[in-house]
């Protein structure tokens, strides 16, 4: 299994247009699993805001393995939920491992 863990800085900076743009990305991302094959679970949380320097948004999803991790990044139901990702975001870190 590997564990797939991106966190991004939203474009809105008020609390109402990060609701909206974490919402957004969830409702896109989120059905992903179950319709891409080796795509176990996918989440999609808005951080709590208990410390300023954290990143806005944690998507955390886990696949049967690193060609499953391939295979959803390339897969065509991934490029709607990107576009909608790319529409509200200015910043991407990503690790994945295995466990």
């Amino acid at each position: 299994m590997i564990r797939h863990v991106v966190m991004w800085k939203l474009i809105a900076e008020d609390p109402e247009g990060q609701k909206a743009a974490v919402d957004a990305m969830a409702a896109a991302l989120e059905p992903l699993a179950g319709q891409i094959e080796g795509l176990e679970s996918l989440i999609v949380r808005h951080d709590a805001g208990s410390v300023e320097k954290n990143w806005d948004v944690v998507l955390i999803s886990e696949h049967t393995s690193p060609e499953a991790l391939v295979a959803y990044g390339t897969h065509p139901l991934h490029d709607g939920p990107a576009a909608i990702v790319g529409a509200h975001t200015r910043d991407r870190v990503c690790v994945d491992f295995e466990f």
